[in-house]
């Protein structure tokens, strides 16, 4: 297909077939937020793309995906990255990393020198892949991506409610919760017909009621001592139903494990989530691709001959000039506003004015001894934890058990993952302040955080990615009540410049946050180049619930 035929039929979508047809649907919000619009194939065969040029902004995600799909097509395709690194949020930590953030005079500071062992490591950004994310888990299938399961709970991990000084195995709260429901709804049960009569029965097999109806604790929730052969257990005693709902433990998030995204399967990359945008990088440049690390894009124009994108860009102390036919943004819209831009749609400035990404931090911690895991010859079973999460009240929010490497002598945990005030309280601090509140609020789960040699000071790091110089933030925080946000995301998905300028990445997807949505936005944009996607939007348009999509409904 010529170039004229690919932008006619854009235009006029007459090419959209059922398959653009759900990933169109889909990218607009149409298909539901917990869509991915998977249908199975990016490309056509052959080499559409006859040598035209596109210029890739930033290496993130969506800009390695969009260069590879581009680059098999048979476009010249040159990634302009401004770190020194590929990946963008997609950031694992090993030793002798160095992490940098922005200070309160606007200057570029190094925060943390990684000191984990060799061999350790931790995932700053993305750290897990839900079963259902397709395009994530073809890429990693086809570029030869080991991955292993990711647990994202256990009934062992521990939970600290926002309103009650104690901690909890899991198992109790969620058996014992379920228990005193079972019971509460058994007594209003009066009817004696046979609806009725399963219905008690599914409540004593759903609480492990007594054969009264009663609740009075259940093996569930686990033993009170470690079962012996000489004895027969006694289950732990329930946990009060006054207890549990005065201790508010579902406002830590304690039910976010069942919300969609986070439902077992899960899985990660073996050694590290950065090993999937290794990949993507390589791939991308063995079918042609160029990159350029360190090249800061100053000035975006879009030719008014209608003839692509002409821009600027600064590589150490040297200032160079590009133009290409077609250019692709994976530049996070919190710094894309801050670069130059010349004959942009006045709707499309003020879309990305609008645009805020959320606040979140991240603590990583190495631990000389995985305690976490327990004593294997010892007698204490207070522990026994293999991955998951642990849920608190305190500002770190959750603590990560390492789904990987398990009875080996040392491991790293997940000491905070924040959000919003939280993320902006734990951001604010100094680099050894950040790690001192982590470790406070880690002690709350595990008192063995404040053996300082067990969990040294010197190899914990922190992130605040709404520091992080060109990220500005986690993700896009859309909100689908605000019709302005309505306005902006339907403006995002379509190009500037008829088709010359692309915007790309989890932030203007369904799927905010997620590398999935960022391969789905990707492959949308390359369709969109290809003339097989409309260039305009539909006309309804339904805006992610970012909150719901990366923290849990709650």
């Amino acid at each position: 297909m010529t170039s004229a035929k690919k932008q006619r039929s854009a235009a006029t979508g007459t090419t959209v077939d059922g398959s653009a047809k759900a990933l169109r649907h889909a990218m607009s919000g149409l298909s539901g937020p917990e869509a991915t619009g998977w249908t199975g194939t990016v490309r056509p065969a052959g080499t559409p793309g006859e040598g035209a040029k596109v210029l890739i902004l930033g290496a993130g995600v969506a800009g390695l995906t969009a260069a590879y799909e581009l680059s098999m097509l048979g476009y010249r395709v040159t990634v302009l990255e401004a770190q020194d690194r590929v990946g963008g949020r997609n950031r694992t930590a090993r030793r002798g990393d160095k992490l940098h953030e922005i200070d309160d005079h606007g200057a570029v500071t190094r925060t943390h020198t990684c000191a984990f062992d060799d061999g350790l490591y931790l995932n700053l950004g993305p750290g897990r892949i839900p079963y259902h994310h397709r395009r994530v888990l073809k890429y990693c299938r086809d570029f030869g991506v080991e991955l292993e399961p990711y647990v994202m709970e256990t009934t062992a991990n521990r939970v600290r409610p926002p309103h009650a000084e104690v901690t909890w195995a899991n198992r109790r709260v969620a058996n014992d919760t379920r228990g005193h429901l079972a019971a509460k709804l058994a007594e209003t049960l009066v009817s004696t017909d046979t609806f009725t009569g399963e219905l008690r029965d599914l409540l004593r097999v759903f609480g492990a009621l007594d054969a009264n109806g009663k609740y009075r604790g259940s093996t569930r929730s686990g033993y009170l001592d470690r079962p012996e052969i000489e004895e027969w257990p006694v289950p732990a005693p329930a946990l009060s139903f006054e207890d549990l709902v005065n201790s508010g433990f579902w406002k830590a998030r304690f039910y976010q494990p069942v919300d969609y995204l986070w439902q077992a399967t899960m899985f990660q990359p073996v050694g590290g989530m950065d090993h999937i945008v290794k990949a993507l990088a390589r791939e991308a440049k063995r079918a042609g691709a160029k990159f350029v690390l360190g090249a800061e894009v100053r000035e975006i124009g879009i030719d008014p001959r209608g003839l692509g994108v002409t821009l600027t860009y600064r590589k150490g102390d040297d200032e160079f000039h590009e133009d290409a036919r077609y250019c692709v943004s994976n530049i996070p819209v919190p710094v894309l506003r801050k670069i130059k831009l010349n004959h942009f749609s006045d709707p499309f400035e003020q879309a990305i004015r609008l645009v805020e990404f959320e606040k979140t931090c991240k603590v990583g911690w190495q631990a000389n001894r995985r305690f976490w895991e327990g004593d294997l010859g010892g007698m204490d079973d207070t522990e026994g934890i293999y991955g998951g999460i642990s849920w608190t009240g305190h500002n770190i929010t959750q603590l990560w058990y390492p789904s990987n490497d398990y009875f080996s002598d040392k491991g790293t945990l997940t000491g905070a993952y924040n959000f919003e005030d939280a993320a902006d309280t734990l951001g604010k601090l100094s680099p050894d302040k950040r790690l001192r509140l982590a470790r406070d609020g880690a002690i709350e789960l595990h008192p063995e955080f404040a053996d300082r040699k067990l969990v040294p000071d010197e190899k914990g790091v922190s992130i605040a990615w709404h520091k992080v110089p060109y990220q500005l933030g986690g993700w896009a925080a859309w909100k689908p009540e605000k019709e302005s946000h309505k306005k902006a995301y339907k403006q995002l998905l379509q190009p500037e410049g008829t088709d010359a300028f692309f915007v790309t990445g989890d932030q203007i997807s369904p799927l905010p946050g997620w590398q999935e949505g960022a391969m789905m936005s990707a492959h949308y944009v390359v369709q969109q180049i290809l003339g097989i996607m409309p260039l305009s939007a539909p006309e309804e348009i339904a805006v992610p619930d970012s909150v719901a999509l990366t923290q849990g409904l709650f």
